[in-house]
C-alpha cells in the first residue's frame, strides 16, 4: 500500500507506463489484470463520489477532496497537511513532510490555526504568527506542493494599542469579489473599559475583520462581531452560507460558529451559533446555547478552532478539543440545532493535531492526482 499521496499517484503512473512499453499482448492482459487489482485495493482513493460544491456562488457537480492543514505543539515547526476523500478517514499529504516549514521572524514565526481557501485556481493560506502579534502569515500554492514564500502581513497597520490577533479565517466574498479575513484580537480600549466581560487568561476579544482582493493592499480593520447581554469574550469565527435548501434566495442566510471565551463554570469554552442576513452581518449579538463543547453532551471539554460547511445535504462542524481522547473532533446535523457525535468515526494520521481548517474543494483542484 502506497505511503503518501504523491507516492500513490506517481506509484500507479509509473506502473502502467513501464508494464505497457515492454510487454507484449500476453503480457499487455496481465498488466490490465494488475491495473484492476490496483484499482481495488485502493478503491477508496480512485473510487470518488460525487458531491456539490460551490465556485464563486456557481453550483456544479465534481469529484470532491477534503484538505486539513493543521499544527503541532506550539506551532513552532511549520504546517503539516492531511487530506481525504470521504471527511472521515484522512492520510499524511507528502508521506508526514512539512509541507510549509516555519518562517524565520524571530519572535513572530508560530505557524498556529492554518485557514487555507481555494480560489480561481490558487491556494490561499493564512495563520497566528504569534501569541502576542498584530500580523499574521500568508502564502499560496497553485499545486500544494510548491509555495510562495510566506509573507508576514501587519494586518493591524499603524495601530499599537492591539495585543494579539488570533486565528485568522480566510473566505470568499462572491458579492464584493474580494478575500474576508476574519480573527480575534483584544484592543486595549475593550481590555480596559471596566465592564467585566474579560476572560480568565487575561484577554477580553471581539472578533474582526479586514478585506482584500490581492494580499498587498487591506482594508482597516473594522469590528465584526461583539457578544450583548451580557458581554463578554470570544475568539475563533468561522461564518458558512446557508442556502435553507430552498431555490429561492429570499431566506438564504449566513451563519457564523464562535467560541464562548469565558470559563467553563461561566458557561464558555464551548461552541454557539448565530445568524445574519448578509455575510458581513449584523450577527445576532446574543448567541445560541452551546452545540459542542463544555457544558454539552458532545466532548464535554474545552473547544475551539471550529470548521462549518454543508456535505451532502448535512451540515459538518470539525474542530479542536485539545487534551481530550480525540484527536480532531467531528458533528454533523440536518437542521443546525441537533447535533450527532462523529469523532469517533474520525480516522486521522497523528495524534493532537492543532487547529486547522477543513476546506472540500473539487478534486481538479489538485491537479496532481490525475497524473
Amino acid at each position: 500500500m502506497y505511503k503518501s499521496f504523491w507516492h500513490l499517484i506517481n506509484g500507479v503512473g509509473l506502473s502502467s507506463r513501464s508494464m505497457v512499453a515492454v510487454m507484449g499482448i500476453q503480457k499487455h492482459l496481465i498488466t490490465v489484470m494488475l491495473v484492476i487489482l490496483l484499482l481495488g485495493a485502493n478503491a477508496s482513493c480512485f473510487a470518488q463520489p460525487i458531491s456539490k460544491s460551490v465556485d464563486d456562488g456557481k453550483i456544479t457537480e465534481n469529484s470532491y477532496l477534503f484538505l486539513l492543514p493543521y499544527f503541532l505543539g506550539n506551532g513552532e515547526t511549520g504546517i503539516y497537511f492531511a487530506y481525504s476523500y470521504d471527511g472521515l478517514k484522512f492520510q499524511w499529504l507528502s508521506d508526514r513532510d512539512l509541507i510549509v516549514p516555519a518562517p524565520k521572524w524571530g519572535d513572530e514565526s508560530l505557524t498556529r490555526d492554518p485557514s487555507i481557501l481555494y480560489h480561481d485556481g490558487i491556494f490561499h493560506m493564512i495563520w497566528t504568527t504569534s501569541w502576542n502579534s498584530r500580523s499574521i502569515g500568508y502564502t499560496s500554492s497553485k499545486d500544494l506542493r510548491n509555495w510562495t514564500e510566506p509573507k508576514q502581513i501587519n494586518i493591524w497597520r499603524e495601530r499599537n494599542d492591539v495585543n494579539n490577533t488570533w486565528a485568522p479565517e480566510l473566505h470568499w466574498n462572491p458579492e464584493q469579489k474580494e478575500f474576508l479575513i476574519l480573527w480575534s484580537s483584544t484592543t486595549l480600549a475593550e481590555l480596559n473599559d471596566g465592564d467585566h466581560s474579560e476572560d480568565q487568561h487575561g484577554y477580553d476579544h471581539r472578533s474582526y475583520y479586514s478585506s482584500t482582493k490581492d494580499f498587498k493592499r487591506f482594508t482597516s480593520p473594522k469590528l465584526f462581531y461583539s457578544p450583548q447581554d451580557p458581554e463578554y469574550s470570544v475568539i475563533d469565527p468561522f461564518i458558512a452560507h446557508d442556502d435553507r435548501g430552498t431555490k429561492t434566495k429570499k431566506d438564504d442566510r449566513w451563519v457564523m460558529v464562535i467560541k464562548h471565551e469565558l470559563a467553563a463554570d461561566k458557561g464558555g469554552k464551548n461552541l454557539r451559533l448565530t445568524f445574519a442576513k448578509k455575510m458581513l452581518g449584523p450577527y445576532g449579538t446574543t448567541l445560541g446555547k452551546p452545540i459542542v463543547g463544555a457544558g454539552t453532551a458532545i466532548v464535554n471539554q474545552m473547544s475551539e478552532g471550529p470548521t462549518l460547511f454543508q456535505h451532502q445535504g448535512q451540515w459538518h462542524l470539525y474542530w479542536d478539543a485539545p487534551g481530550s481522547e480525540y484527536s480532531y473532533c467531528l458533528a454533523t446535523s440536518d437542521d443546525l440545532e441537533t447535533w450527532k457525535n462523529r469523532s469517533a468515526e474520525l480516522d486521522l494520521p497523528v495524534g493532537q493535531m492543532r487547529h486547522g481548517t477543513v476546506l472540500k474543494v473539487p478534486l481538479s483542484a489538485v491537479p496532481s492526482i490525475n497524473q
